[in-house]
């Protein structure tokens, strides 16, 4: 009897301490650490522009301006959301996915931001022209997390550097926790291109906020005081869905971080002289005041500008189409659109 119980608890001690380690080990991101190691896939999460001289943008021209550059920011409803009837109010992907394509046709960008891609899959199909368009997204081995994927003219511009800045404790551990742990890991997709026509060169970044409030409030701040230093010294071009509206506090310190005076990164929908909503907004006359007009105030997907040069906003679109027969939307955010342009000297 004795013999049993001590073997018993031999076994208990065991598994404790099998359960306990194994505990540690995720709690403690193991998974992740060993995931990046297996599969050789680090990225770089730290942008430096400490070297980078304003006065030689343009490779130093007299005159030096990006030119119109158009761009979309498109929260397309992941794939496997609308999976086995679920959101029955948009349909499956493969319905959607010819109306999603047709928008980011209509507005032919130069730049794109896209979320809520699963992988590389998805970006095929949604790459209008894989000839003109370049994409980038975090690849682990054959695998590829496509949350934030970004895609840009390669026949217009050229990738120098990239990587991905993970939005939580350890921005540089590839799917590491955020502040709340086990909740979906986000990163700010970022990629330094320059334009082969002068030699503008410019950052661009795409994200994903996390929907907690936790990680979304602590992501705005991070992202602010991590990229906004950047802008005094190179032009940045930041789309995402950020999951945050005009009127909060997170919003402000996105812009102005915790205790700015001025705004870092603005958002181009205050630039524009008119904004567009499709279909139209029955009653508006198109006109901003002080305030966004009353029905674009819940708008949590933005195109922001920043760095001290003349920014111009030429158009500003929230794109709200329906398709027939069931007047469904494409996906549960609307697409966004600017077209904008830096004139540095």
């Amino acid at each position: 009897m004795n013999t049993v119980f001590l073997r018993t608890m031999r076994w208990f001690g065991i598994f404790a301490c099998v359960v306990l380690f194994a505990g540690l080990f995720v709690r403690l991101e193991g998974v992740q650490y060993t995931l990046a190691t297996l599969t050789n896939s680090w990225s770089n999460p730290w942008f430096n522009s400490s070297r980078m001289d304003p006065a030689q943008n343009c490779v130093a021209a007299p005159l030096c301006s990006s030119g119109p550059i158009r761009v979309l920011t498109y929260n397309v409803l992941c794939r496997i959301c609308t999976a086995a009837g679920s959101h029955p109010e948009y349909g499956p992907w493969d319905v959607r996915l010819p109306h999603l394509r047709e928008i980011v046709a209509d507005y032919s960008p130069d730049l794109i931001g896209f979320q809520e891609l699963g992988g590389d899959q998805d970006i095929t199909e949604l790459n209008p022209d894989p000839r003109r368009y370049g994409s980038q997204s975090y690849t682990f081995g054959p695998w590829n997390y496509a949350d934030a994927a970004l895609l840009y003219r390669k026949d217009r511009f050229e990738a120098l550097e990239s990587g991905q800045f993970w939005l939580g404790p350890k921005p540089e551990l590839p799917m590491g926790f955020a502040w709340l742990p086990l909740t979906l890991p986000r990163y700010v997709n970022w990629v330094h291109l320059r334009q082969k026509s002068n030699g503008f060169e410019f950052l661009y970044m795409n994200t994903h906020f996390d929907n907690d409030g936790l990680n979304k409030e602590t992501s705005a701040s991070l992202v602010h005081d991590t990229f906004g230093p950047h802008a005094q010294r190179i032009p940045i071009i930041f789309t995402g869905d950020f999951n945050t509206q005009y009127d909060t506090n997170r919003y402000h310190n996105l812009q102005f971080g915790a205790n700015g005076s001025a705004a870092v990164f603005v958002n181009s929908a205050d630039l524009a002289r008119q904004l567009e909503e499709v279909p139209a907004v029955r009653g508006a006359d198109g006109s901003r005041s002080s305030k966004p007009i009353p029905n674009l105030a819940h708008i949590i997907d933005h195109i922001f500008m920043a760095g001290p040069w003349e920014k111009k906003v030429y158009r500003w679109v929230v794109d709200r189409r329906v398709y027939a027969p069931l007047n469904h939307a494409a996906s549960d955010h609307p697409a966004v659109f600017a077209e904008l342009e830096f004139v540095l000297r």
